[in-house]
């Protein structure tokens, strides 16, 4: 047919609503359209594929004179209607009884762009429909929309991402958050049925958080925002959102989110739908060998699974980036509930609780050594699923003891993350519902994991300033642990008893705890990390006496032991108390050397607490050197950092007795100077402490680069996302990344949100840790 013959007729429907937002998307999609004559947006139903597909349709009209059409395929049943139903939307004057070829003809060399939306139940058809049709017609583009790409040569995807919504840290100004697309998708929708919507009498940040939840789909948006005729937002949050009808003319897969939800599980192989329910006790995602390990079982043995997951990546159930696959939330949930439906929720979660006490077993026997940072990355990486599990044993009586053992055994994550509170607050709630338990309901155990829990909660309640509730949880492990003879717990619990009474400022009741338990650790190898952090601490207190000859051969002691066996974190601390040894021995050059040592380690280990201790030595070796100004500035900036990270100085009183022994003899020597060197320290950010503290020129990032890369390739984040990850690695401020990435503030924000969410991350402190350990678990 003659290129002219089709007349450049427009068959692309009208919008009956406007479209919120996706000036990225368009632009990103209409950039494929020049690269590829075949480009298909893939995403989750719901995620606005259609809309999006219309709207860059509309936009690049003007490189179409011969017409662009839209056709819908989400009524079509029958594989051979496929091309007369074509035929007759791009050339209606024709007859409708027409097969491919006559199609091909009828486009010929005209340049036209062909909208084929809701591809994904006749995937395989389509796919040679459309192959059939660029061969034909060498002017021809196509634009799909579909669950699940169509797989054939030269075709360019684009995942559609759910809409931008506030980063959770960032503070909103009022009426900013509609700058934002999903919200603004939200109060425009809303705003047309609810006045008090539409005049602004609405809590936004209750519309922010209802959109989190909602995962940023614009279908979830749309249906909440019709719920405002008869419920607020703030009710919404407070009760299950049930299922809003959708307009009457909305297609019958999307009359709901649960409906929409449905079509895409119909759409799914047995094997699929099976994987996608026990998939759903995942948070934060899983590496294949974790799905294998949990979701392998009855109607779906280990060799299928990976086949049933890779479907599930085909049909945008299930995101793959790098070595992770992740689920939104609400598919996640859709999940769930087919998973207490089916009635073997309780066998998948004891799978998913095992998984999890298997790590944690691997963190415990092996911390102490070269894989610390490997380890440490990779139960961070697992965080969410570890929370998922532990919350899981509370609720089975059965599981409470394999929580318990989960829990402590994670004993030096909670400390190494900065996250003492956590690991108590999970043991507080297991040891209640063990105490709670009927006997003989709790599997089978022993006396001496309720010892390691009571030892281990302990010692955490020390570590977060709880002194009270550190001595007699110590004191209930000691007396059980004596009673049963664990003489490993026992000694375990007089080193933590020297810890308790040494933060509370008891140094002369510390130094007796801590030489007992040290005396009971020697001899058995497997105690060799706990007699290690237990000469720390006896170095501290000796230094805190007075005793510094004895501190120098106990730390000399620890540093050996962290030496011999690569360990990095007890070593960076022992090299802390080595450098308050040197000083108060009146060797402040040794000191400060001591100090930057410990200081880069701990920039490198991200111990963001043990940052400011490495900082306040090193501000007063500054003062002892004759640097008052350079050591006003780090200890005033010390200062303003050191309750960031949970108790200041570990509420161990010598050491502020110390800090205002400095801060004195600064003042004095700079006079009215001071105030200056106090205001530029009070307003460093972190990482420009450590900067000021090492001397250098320029910041460098907590974790190196190289390592970094490799994390971030494995995080489930995309390449943006990465990149925007890695830079918040560095301690940027989301302005200053908008800045180095020339995208706006609102579109870091969102990015810092969605890595958040995918790694179901609360801080950016946990992004830099992960970020910085380097190597990551598959």
């Amino acid at each position: 047919m003659a290129r002219n013959e089709l007349g450049g007729r427009e068959q692309l429907p009208a919008d009956v609503t406007s479209l919120i937002g996706r000036r990225a998307e368009t632009a990103e999609v209409k950039q494929l359209l020049t690269r590829s004559r075949l480009v298909t947006l893939t995403g989750l139903g719901g995620v606005g594929k259609t809309r999006l597909a219309l709207h860059v349709a509309r936009t690049v009209r003007g490189a179409f004179p011969d017409g662009a059409t839209m056709v819908s395929l989400a009524d079509l049943s029958q594989p051979d209607l496929l091309a007369p139903t074509v035929l007759a939307r791009i050339d209606p004057d024709r007859s409708a009884d027409g097969d491919v070829d006559d199609l091909a003809a009828c486009i010929g060399g005209a340049r036209v762009l062909l909208v084929l939306d809701n591809c994904e139940h006749l995937a395989d058809a389509v796919a040679l429909f459309t192959s059939r049709l660029l061969v034909r017609c060498p002017n021809l583009h196509v634009l799909a929309t579909s669950r699940a790409a169509l797989r054939i040569d030269a075709e360019a995807l684009y995942r559609v991402p759910p809409l931008a919504l506030p980063a959770e840290e960032a503070v909103i100004p009022p009426g900013a958050a509609a700058d934002y697309d999903g919200v603004a998708l939200f109060l425009e929708r809303a705003g047309a049925l609810n006045v008090e919507v539409a005049a602004g009498r609405v809590d936004e940040r209750a519309v922010v958080e209802l959109c989190r939840r909602l995962d940023g789909l614009p279908l979830a948006i749309e249906l909440a925002a019709a719920g405002t005729r008869w419920q607020s937002v703030e009710s919404m949050l407070v009760h299950p959102v049930p299922d809003r009808p959708a307009p009457r003319s909305a297609p019958s897969r999307h009359t709901t989110m649960r409906a929409n939800l449905d079509y895409s599980y119909q759409l799914c192989t047995s094997g699929a739908r099976l994987l996608w329910t026990r998939f759903s006790l995942f948070r934060g995602g899983a590496t294949l060998d974790a799905v294998t390990s949990v979701c392998a079982g009855p109607g779906l043995p280990p060799e299928a699974v990976a086949p049933a997951l890779f479907e599930l990546v085909e049909k945008s159930v299930v995101t793959l980036d790098g070595s992770r696959y992740t689920m939104l939330e609400t598919i996640r949930l859709h999940g769930a509930g087919k998973l207490e439906e089916s009635g073997e929720a309780a066998t998948v979660r004891r799978a998913h609780l095992n998984l999890c006490a298997d790590l944690a077993e691997r963190v415990r026997q092996g911390w102490f050594g070269p894989h610390q940072r490997e380890l440490h990355a990779q139960v961070l990486s697992e965080h969410a699923n570890v929370r998922a599990a532990l919350e899981a044993s509370l609720g089975d009586p059965a599981t409470v003891r394999t929580g318990l053992r989960l829990a402590s055994a994670l004993f030096t994550f909670w400390i190494g993350s900065g996250i003492p509170g956590e690991g108590r607050r999970w043991l507080t709630r297991l040891l209640e519902v063990e105490d709670a338990s009927p006997p003989g309901e709790a599997e089978g155990g022993s006396s001496r994991e309720r010892a390691r829990a009571l030892w281990t909660r302990g010692f955490l309640s020390a570590v977060d300033g709880e002194i009270p509730d550190a001595r007699e949880l110590l004191a209930e492990s000691w007396i059980l642990a004596e009673r049963i003879g664990d003489e490993e717990s026992a000694a375990h619990v007089r080193c933590a008893m020297g810890v308790a009474e040494l933060f509370d400022g008891c140094v002369d009741e510390a130094i007796e705890h801590l030489e007992a338990g040290i005396s009971q650790e020697r001899g058995r190898p497997e105690s060799v990390p706990f007699l290690a952090d237990a000469l720390i601490n006896l170095g501290l207190a000796y230094c805190s006496r007075g005793d510094l000859a004895r501190a120098n051969t106990v730390l000399a002691e620890a540093t050996r032991l962290c030496v011999e066996h690569d360990e990095e974190l007890l070593l960076s601390w022992a090299l802390v108390f080595r450098a308050l040894e040197a000083l108060l021995s009146g060797r402040a050059g040794e000191a400060e050397e001591l100090a930057r040592d410990a200081l880069r380690r701990k920039r490198e280990l991200v111990n963001l607490q043990g940052v400011v201790w490495a900082v306040e030595l090193l501000a007063w070796a500054a003062v002892d050197s004759g640097q008052a100004a350079r050591g006003a500035v780090l200890l005033e900036a010390g200062e303003a950092r050191a309750e960031d990270f949970g108790p200041a100085y570990h509420g161990f009183p010598g050491m502020r007795e110390w800090h205002e022994r400095y801060a004195l003899r600064a003042r004095r020597e700079l006079g009215k100077e001071y105030a200056a060197a106090s205001a530029r320290g009070r307003e460093m950010t972190l990482g420009e402490l450590v900067v000021e503290a090492l001397g250098e020129d320029e910041p460098i990032a907590w974790a190196g680069s190289s390592a970094g890369a490799s994390v971030l390739h494995d995080l489930p984040l995309t390449p943006r996302e990465r990149q925007v990850a890695e830079l918040l690695a560095t301690g940027k401020t989301n302005r200053e990344i908008a800045a180095a990435l020339v995208i706006a503030l609102r579109t870091v924000d969102t990015h810092v949100q969605r890595i958040l969410t995918k790694l179901d991350f609360t801080s950016r402190s946990q992004v830099v840790a992960l970020v910085a350990g380097g190597v990551r678990g598959h």
